[in-house]
């Protein structure tokens, strides 16, 4: 039976968290693929941030915390092209990720307007600016994306109508779509996608043309992608070059 290309990473995924790494010819062995086909998996895997490539295999990748302080001004340069695009009394939904709260680190503070986020550490950096009215989701929080996960917040975002929701992509691509790492994260923000009448995504160009386990939504989900990728393009996408 073959196995598709989604479900062979989410099963490599799934050894790397029982195992502590992937051995490339052992997991060939047990999914019945080839080898290269596991080392394109791991590659793929890896644009995404999931995996950390070595020499036959994988190993976990760095966690939030430590990927905070990696590639700072190239998330700030997306972060500060971004912050236009919400306005004056918006209600906007902001996901989680380092490049979401470097924006919520640069909103002008003259800003008045209601933010909805599934990430703490998001809500907190946005307390500084005295004219947000900000809202936090309900729920347990996923300890690696550092956001709130759960049927309560896919509840709460039922009852919202937002103007904007931006979003940090684990991967963008045109056949996959927008992906995540981990299945709870991708269930909410699916809601918050599905409850925006716009949607936007700040994702640097290492997480361009590589796709995720967990598909948030389509391309044609996405109306602005804010990059500093100059040869990204894609029918119907606003691009915002940082």
């Amino acid at each position: 039976m073959r196995v598709l290309a989604s479900e062979r990473r989410e099963r490599l995924l799934e050894a790397l968290a029982a195992d502590g790494r992937v051995v490339a010819s052992e997991a060939a062995a047990t999914l019945g693929v080839s080898l290269d086909t596991v080392r394109r998996d791991l590659d793929e895997l890896e644009s995404a941030g999931a995996v950390r490539r070595v020499h036959g295999g994988a190993l976990p990748a760095r966690r939030f915390v430590d990927r905070r302080e990696a590639d700072v001004p190239e998330k700030a340069t997306i972060a500060a092209a971004a912050c236009g695009l919400i306005r004056d009394g918006q209600l906007v939904l902001l996901g989680g990720g380092t490049t979401v709260l470097e924006l919520a680190r640069r909103l002008p503070e003259s800003l008045e307007a209601t933010v909805v986020t599934s990430a703490p550490d998001v809500a907190v950096a946005l307390l500084e600016h005295r004219g947000l009215d900000v809202v936090v989701l309900g729920g347990p929080v996923n300890p690696d994306t550092r956001t709130v996960v759960g049927g309560e917040a896919v509840d709460a975002l039922r009852s919202m109508r937002a103007d904007l929701c931006l979003l940090g992509a684990c991967s963008l691509d045109a056949q996959t779509g927008l992906t995540v790492l981990h299945r709870d994260e991708a269930i909410v923000e699916r809601a918050m996608v599905e409850r925006s009448a716009r949607v936007g995504v700040l994702a640097a160009a290492s997480k361009l043309r590589a796709s995720g386990p967990f598909v948030v939504g389509p391309l044609d989900a996405v109306d602005v992608l804010v990059t500093d990728d100059p040869e990204f393009t894609a029918p119907g996408i606003e691009v915002i070059l940082s």
